[in-house]
């Protein structure tokens, strides 16, 4: 007996109904795709919704991420006098942390002179100005140094940290207290 015939037979009918069926999907897929944006949402598009989908997920800060003239002492030295200035260091000529013998010659002559040395620079640079961060305020490199001026035991007050909002605040009040008195004096008596 031969069966192959019966094969044969079925076997192009099915590849012919296969093959249809998939030019057929293919054809609604070409289709589906070609249309798609056609139908697309005013809302979605406005710029402020593409905007949102294309933020990045972060933002990028640079540096210590403290805004300037916030930097306290401790993290300035931490970050930048550091270096040289570690009580570990092996930079001649700079005194070092915790070391009073080393610091006491340079408290002697006062937190003016240290400060200026600290915010110009010193010894034909071998001490760079702000030690070497031009970005440091002053208030920041005068904490710097009196942080590592009272660890050897010298008594120096920091400038105070004042926050962003405080200094605003402070001259508002003051404009505020000006200007009272001014609009009572031209204010007619009666």
């Amino acid at each position: 007996m031969n069966t192959s015939r019966k094969h044969t037979t079925g076997s192009a009918a099915t590849t012919l109904i296969g093959g249809i069926v998939i030019i057929l999907g293919f054809l609604y897929l070409l289709v589906s795709l070609a249309t798609s944006g056609f139908h697309s949402d005013f809302d979605e598009m406005t710029k402020e919704a593409v905007s949102s989908r294309i933020k990045p997920t972060g933002n990028i800060v640079l540096g210590d991420g403290v805004p300037a003239g916030q930097r306290s002492g401790e993290l300035v030295f931490n970050k930048v006098c550091i270096q040289c200035h570690a009580e570990d260091s092996t930079v001649a000529n700079s005194p070092k942390l915790n070391h009073p013998d080393q610091w006491g010659p340079r408290i002697a002559k006062g937190y003016d002179t240290l400060l200026d040395h600290a915010i110009n620079g010193f010894m034909n640079d071998t001490m760079p100005a702000r030690g070497g961060r031009s970005d440091l305020t002053d208030d920041e490199v005068a904490r710097a140094v009196a942080y590592m001026a009272n660890s050897a035991g010298a008594n120096f007050t920091a400038p105070a940290i004042v926050e962003e909002g405080e200094e605003g605040a402070e001259g508002e009040e003051a404009a505020a207290e000006g200007e009272a008195p001014a609009a009572e004096e031209a204010a007619p008596q009666e």
